[in-house]
């Protein structure tokens, strides 16, 4: 079993807030999954992917810890759903191979966001959506001044910056 280390979010091991705010990120992305391949990147303990899994035709889910990838197959493994250890700046699929990619919390724990973006959009196939998250720099930082910085974060972006890296890979940006 995975401990909640502050790197992945645990059901169980975390404070309800922070599961309201991690889990209802996939339930948003669900509806989106509809009979759609999707890659969940940076799966963790893989609560994400089987949410995912209701409703798309398949699901894979990776994580670059293999630790995790094997957690998450013995919590919700299914025959939709594959899970595999993998780093999501260098993803071991073919151009265009899923419908739907969905990464949350993953790119502040990058030294170069642009590595995952550009892997998922070069993932997508033609007509596809990427839903990404990341805590903003200056709210995220408000709220942590009593624990001090989030130690697996490398880069945290702001609103602007991070507007500004989707603008760079994807043609489209809407953002909520």
């Amino acid at each position: 079993m995975l401990e909640f280390t502050g790197e992945r979010l645990i059901p169980g091991q975390a404070d309800p807030d922070l599961w309201n705010e991690h889990y209802s990120r996939y339930l948003f992305a669900s509806r989106l999954a509809a009979r759609k391949r999707v890659l969940d990147i940076a799966c963790g303990a893989g609560y994400g992917a089987e949410c995912l899994a209701r409703t798309a035709s398949s699901v894979t889910a990776l994580d670059l810890a293999p630790d995790a990838a094997a957690a998450a197959r013995q919590a919700y493994g299914s025959p939709s759903i594959s899970f595999l250890a993998a780093d999501a700046r260098r993803l071991p699929f073919p151009d265009a191979s899923f419908d739907l990619v969905v990464a949350f919390e993953v790119i502040e724990h990058l030294e170069n966001p642009s590595d995952l973006l550009n892997e998922a959009r070069r993932l997508l196939a033609p007509g596809g959506q990427f839903v990404v998250s990341t805590p903003n720099r200056l709210y995220y930082a408000e709220t942590r001044r009593l624990a001090g910085p989030n130690p697996f974060h490398v880069r945290e972006l702001d609103f602007d910056e991070f507007r500004a890296a989707l603008h760079e890979v994807f043609p489209s940006v809407t953002l909520f």
